[in-house]
């Protein structure tokens, strides 16, 4: 059966109306600290809690009270009014969140958007922290020599310079800025019309290219797809409940690409954990050392520590919580692909890429999608086109997921043993 009529008009209207309340709710933007906050710090000896200030407009509020109530306009109980409530929800209580900076309060609404270490994934058991733990114990002490991919070589003004060229090769046609800002929580993103790379930073090689397959790879495409929609193009704008998937797709790219490393899986490892510490009450100085003490350098600590605290407590008690995004997001789109690849729904892959969407929206596209009402996306990455070769690495996740290496772990432990062992 086809879309009523009734429910495609509803969706043109309440599209249209998310579009335009949404435009205040820059979360990022609007946690930023001011330049000065990083520079007294060090003048400071790097021993006082930095002291953030923030602008929240009034658009902020009038934004929570439009999503309140759309939300209560869209109250059905078929798949469209469902996605367009849980949108609007979200946004409602991003915006709740932004009007209460500095306090205990803008925690919960961060937890209630973006989860914490402590909630569970997917697979209902395992927590984000648990996610951390594995990767951190997997690879702690594990430090291979440096190779020339990721030596840091490239300056900001170089890495800006081939990241516009990589945009263009990747989007032709599309005019994009690339600009060096001073002030910035990493050391690069991407809008859909603006790459920014903050000044000062170095890059190897694999940085760029995790930045080319992160940013634009997975958050432009899915931006220029989504604006490009005939119907819902509020699907081309970032929304809170759709962080997880968004971060986890990138995060996937970057390891079906090639493009990510040890020092970066260690660093999302390292964020969850921070957050985690500075829930049980770790101030802006205790994760600052925790990551000095991780192996990373004055700024970046000061950025990584930053990252956690920005909209909170600076005290401790109430992180900001969106770093638990990305092995949570990890895992959940991990899990999507091998279930829909072996089941024989390859279309379903694309379909993560019409737009910024969360994983449970994709069903509900697949189904607008063969009805006209969404478009298929015209910007896709590579790896997502070449479904032969997806399934049959999925395929094998599938099968080696289900293996129990404890005996294999016991084999190996004493082969190693043996091995060691004086010869007489």
């Amino acid at each position: 059966m086809a879309v009523s009529q009734r429910l495609l008009a509803l969706l043109r209207e309440v599209s249209t109306e998310i579009l335009d309340a949404q435009r205040p709710l820059r979360v990022i933007r609007l946690l930023e600290w001011p330049e000065e906050v990083e520079r007294e710090f060090f003048e400071n000896g790097a021993r006082e809690l930095p002291r953030p200030s923030y602008h929240v407009p009034a658009e902020v509020e009038a934004a929570a009270k439009q999503f309140r109530a759309l939300a209560q306009q869209v109250g059905g109980d078929n798949e469209i009014e469902r996605f367009l409530h849980e949108t609007c929800v979200a946004m409602a209580t991003a915006a709740r969140m932004l009007c209460a900076v500095g306090s205990k309060d803008f925690y919960f609404h961060s937890v209630e958007i973006y989860g914490r270490p402590g909630s569970v994934s997917s697979d209902r058991r395992t927590t984000n922290s648990d996610l951390a733990r594995h990767f951190e114990g997997v690879i702690a002490g594990y430090a291979p020599p440096p190779a020339a991919v990721d030596q840091p070589t490239i300056d900001a003004v170089e890495a800006a310079t081939q990241l516009r060229v990589r945009f263009q090769a990747r989007f032709p046609g599309h005019e994009v800025r690339v600009v060096i800002v001073d002030q910035m929580a990493s050391n690069a993103s991407a809008s859909v019309d603006e790459i920014k790379i903050k000044r000062g930073a170095r890059f190897s090689p694999r940085d760029l290219r995790q930045i080319e397959y992160h940013e634009l790879g997975v958050h432009v495409t899915t931006a220029l797809n989504g604006r490009a929609q005939p119907v819902m193009p509020f699907i081309g704008v970032p929304s809170p409940r759709t962080t997880r998937t968004q971060e986890g797709l990138a995060v996937f790219t970057e390891f079906v690409t090639r493009s990510t490393s040890l020092a970066r899986v260690r660093r999302l490892c390292d964020r969850t954990l921070a957050v985690q510490m500075a829930e049980e009450g770790a101030n802006f100085l205790d994760l600052y050392r925790f990551f000095l003490g991780r192996g990373h350098d004055e700024r970046a600590s000061f950025d990584c520590a930053r990252r956690v605290c920005r909209g909170g407590l600076v005290e401790g008690g109430a992180p900001f919580t969106k770093d638990v995004c990305y092995l949570d997001g990890l895992l959940r789109v991990t899990n999507f692909l091998r279930i829909a690849l072996t089941k024989g729904k390859s279309q379903l892959v694309r379909l993560l890429f019409v737009g910024k969407l969360a994983i449970e929206d994709i069903p509900l596209f697949d189904r607008l999608v063969r009805e006209g009402v969404a478009s298929e996306p015209a910007y896709l990455p590579a790896w997502a086109q070449d479904l032969s070769y997806l399934t049959a690495f999925m395929s094998y996740t599938v099968f080696f997921g289900r293996s129990d290496l404890t005996a294999e772990q016991r084999r190996l432990d004493d082969q190693v043993a043996r091995a060691e062992a004086d010869l007489v």
